[in-house]
C-alpha cells in the first residue's frame, strides 16, 4: 500500500554547534520540499535517510525507509551565506529524490516541481490552509504555519468577505518538526463571528484570535485530563530554546 513521503533527511554529525545549525537549516528546506511534493506517495515510501558519503548512491528499504547516499562538501558549506546553504540543501534533497525515481519507478515531474515551486518562493516556508467562512459571512479566516530554521509560528489570518487581508495573529510559537504542532492545528473553527482559532482534542485547549485586538486568547478547560496535564501539554508543544542535554532533560520532563 502507498503512503505520503513524509521526511528526507541529510544526516550530518560533527558533535558540535555545527550540527544543530545545520539541521535546522536541513529540517526548514526539506520541509519545504514535502510540502510541495503535494502528498505525493510513491510505492511502500514514509522516509528516505540520507547519509554524507564519497557517492551519490540509493541502497534498500527498511520497512518503509529508503537508505541512501550523497555527496557533501561540509568545508564548503560553512563557508557560504545563509541562502547560498539553503541551495546546497535542496540541491541534495533534490538530486537523492531523483536517483530514487529512477530507480524506483517514481513520478519524476512531481519531484521537480517541488524543486522549482521551493526556489519560486525563495525558501520561505508560509504554508497557509483552506480559509472558511464565519457563520455572520462576513469574514474569512486561515491557519498559517510559517517557519525558519529555529521555529514553526502558527498564526490566524483574517480576511474580509471579499478575501482583502485584514491581519494576521500569531498563536503559537512551536518546534520546527510538525510531531509538536500538527495535532492542534488539524482543528480549527470560529468560535463566533469574531474570534477564530485552533484547538485539541474535546476543546481542552483553545488557542484563538480575535478581529477586535492583536493579544491572542488561551483556554485551557479540563475535561478528560486535568488541568497540570493540559498545561504540560502546552509547554510541550510552545517552542524552548535547547542548546544542552540538561536542557531537553529539563523540558521533557516538564
Amino acid at each position: 500500500m502507498s503512503r505520503q513521503l513524509g521526511d528526507i533527511t541529510i544526516y550530518y554529525y560533527s558533535g558540535t554547534i555545527d550540527e544543530k545549525i545545520f539541521n535546522g537549516i536541513q529540517n526548514m528546506v526539506s520541509d519545504l520540499y514535502i510540502e510541495f511534493l503535494r502528498g505525493y506517495k510513491p510505492p511502500k515510501t514514509s522516509r528516505i535517510t540520507i547519509s554524507i558519503s564519497k557517492e551519490d548512491y540509493v541502497g534498500n528499504y527498511y520497512g518503509s525507509i529508503l537508505s541512501a547516499s550523497a555527496v557533501f562538501d561540509a568545508d564548503t558549506f560553512w563557508l557560504l551565506k545563509e541562502n547560498q546553504q539553503f541551495r546546497v540543501i535542496l540541491e541534495t534533497i533534490h538530486r537523492i529524490a531523483l536517483l530514487c525515481a529512477d530507480k524506483y519507478g517514481w513520478d519524476k515531474e512531481v519531484f521537480i516541481k517541488a524543486y522549482d515551486e521551493v526556489l519560486a518562493v525563495d525558501f520561505k516556508y508560509e504554508i497557509e490552509g483552506k480559509s472558511k467562512l464565519s457563520n455572520d459571512r462576513q469574514h474569512k479566516a486561515s491557519v498559517l504555519v510559517e517557519k525558519d530554521v529555529k521555529c514553526a509560528i502558527i498564526s490566524v489570518v483574517f480576511y474580509d468577505k471579499q478575501d482583502d487581508r485584514i491581519k494576521k495573529v500569531e498563536l503559537l510559537k512551536s518546534f520546527q518538526h510538525q510531531i509538536f504542532y500538527g495535532g492542534i492545528i488539524k482543528r480549527y473553527k470560529w468560535f463566533s463571528n469574531r474570534e477564530f482559532g485552533i484547538y485539541t482534542k474535546d476543546e481542552e485547549i483553545i488557542l484563538k484570535a480575535s478581529l477586535d485586538n492583536d493579544i491572542p486568547i488561551k483556554i485551557i478547560h479540563p475535561k478528560t485530563k486535568d488541568k497540570e496535564a493540559l498545561e504540560g501539554e502546552l509547554r510541550r508543544i510552545t517552542y524552548k530554546e535547547i542548546n544542552t542535554k540538561e536542557d531537553l532533560i529539563k523540558w521533557a520532563n516538564q
